[in-house]
């Protein structure tokens, strides 16, 4: 019996976009090339550590949190900053520490479906927040009447690139403090965003909320899933944060964060990070001249998306087998809406998909091409509607 791919979570849709042959358009990743000057550094850092017997961890530790810090205008000091393998990881030791919290936890919907997985699997009763709610402004008075006693958000949010702004960032973070809600901000994406470069967490501490921050380098970095999720936490936080990141692990590869930190050492327009919004800009240019589409508007705070979220009707299912038959993987969009309690046809994300930027450009123009193909095909077997 054929399973029913619509029961698969966003991450089983994705695993089969790894298998040789196959175009990834599913995980938003970055999959693109490192330059050249990028792998001779990460060559050099490889060569360096595994030519030595002894190492210094601290060393390269420190070197990593100052590299990160350029990019977001956070600070990660020691006493209040973790090392982990991945954002994932980074939330699900939050979730864990959420159990001790009082209230419902908001749940900012949409959001890939993960991100609330761990909260439920951590026995959190959940309340969907929508995103319009809370980006690019903040709604007091809704907050106000959900009574939470923590709030989860994406920003930039995945899948719909919906961005906080620094001025409502304050605000929501002066809200958090008022009602004493602890907020989770999840900002794997902010290296997108020029402006959300500022520290959030010295913002929070200021101010006098709980505050957690996680950052992601596999979003922006392309190294092929090696990657560092950072949890950042406010003051009041950080002992018991890190008291659960200690069961978790000892220490992220020193490996990891040396070739990490090589690569996010330069915060020019020749590093990496700046390389991705590149290649980000120009594969979003590309999608919108071959499909006749324009995404967004040009954004006054610079904010590159690094993700497209496409609108296909109802015949969205139609092209996401066909583009499958031509090997090339993508996302549907119902499974970012965790709230399934209306069913799959009153589900806002059943007629869209998300479609990663963060490829090179030879492969990322075959995945479009076949998926044009797959938009014509359909159209021509008389299944759009």
């Amino acid at each position: 019996m054929k399973a029913d791919s619509s029961t698969y979570s966003l991450t089983e849709h994705e695993w089969p976009a790894l298998a040789a042959g196959t175009i990834n358009l599913a995980d938003a990743h970055a999959r693109h090339s490192l330059s050249s000057d990028s792998v001779r550094r990460v060559s050099e850092v490889t060569r360096d550590l595994l030519a030595h017997t002894g190492s210094d961890y601290f060393e390269a530790e420190t070197w990593f949190r100052e590299a990160l810090t350029r990019h977001t205008g956070q600070h990660y000091p020691v006493p209040s900053s973790y090392l982990t393998y991945s954002a994932s990881i980074a939330l699900d030791v939050i979730a864990k520490y959420l159990r001790s919290v009082q209230g419902p936890i908001g749940m900012l919907t949409p959001t890939f479906d993960s991100v609330p997985a761990l909260f439920t699997r951590s026995g959190l009763d959940l309340v969907p927040v929508p995103e319009e709610r809370v980006l690019p402004g903040c709604d007091t008075g809704f907050l106000d009447s959900l009574e939470l006693g923590a709030l989860v958000v994406v920003a930039p949010n995945n899948p719909t690139g919906a961005i906080l702004k620094p001025d409502q960032a304050s605000t929501l973070i002066e809200w958090a403090a008022r009602h004493d809600v602890l907020l989770v901000l999840d900002v794997s994406f902010r290296m997108f965003d020029p402006k959300l470069k500022l520290d959030l967490v010295e913002m929070a501490d200021d101010i006098g909320a709980d505050v957690t921050t996680v950052d992601d380098t596999g979003k922006t970095i392309p190294l092929h899933d090696t990657k560092v999720g950072v949890l950042t936490a406010t003051r009041a936080l950080a002992r018991d944060l890190g008291s659960i990141c200690t069961d978790v692990l000892l220490n992220v590869s020193e490996l990891n964060i040396r070739m990490l930190a090589a690569l996010l050492e330069d915060d020019g327009p020749h590093g990496e990070a700046a390389r991705a919004r590149a290649v980000a800009a120009a594969n979003q240019k590309h999608l919108e001249q071959l499909l006749g589409l324009t995404l967004d508007l040009p954004d006054e705070h610079a904010f590159q998306r690094s993700v497209a979220w496409l609108h296909l009707g109802g015949n969205r299912d139609a092209v996401i087998d066909s583009c499958r038959a031509r090997s090339v993987q993508v996302l549907p969009g119902d499974r970012f809406y965790w709230d399934r309690d209306h069913g799959d046809t009153d589900n806002p994300g059943s007629q869209w998909i998300r479609v990663p930027l963060l490829r090179d450009k030879d492969l990322f123009g075959q995945g479009l091409e076949a998926l044009a193909s797959a938009l014509r095909s359909v159209k021509a077997s008389g299944e759009m509607v």
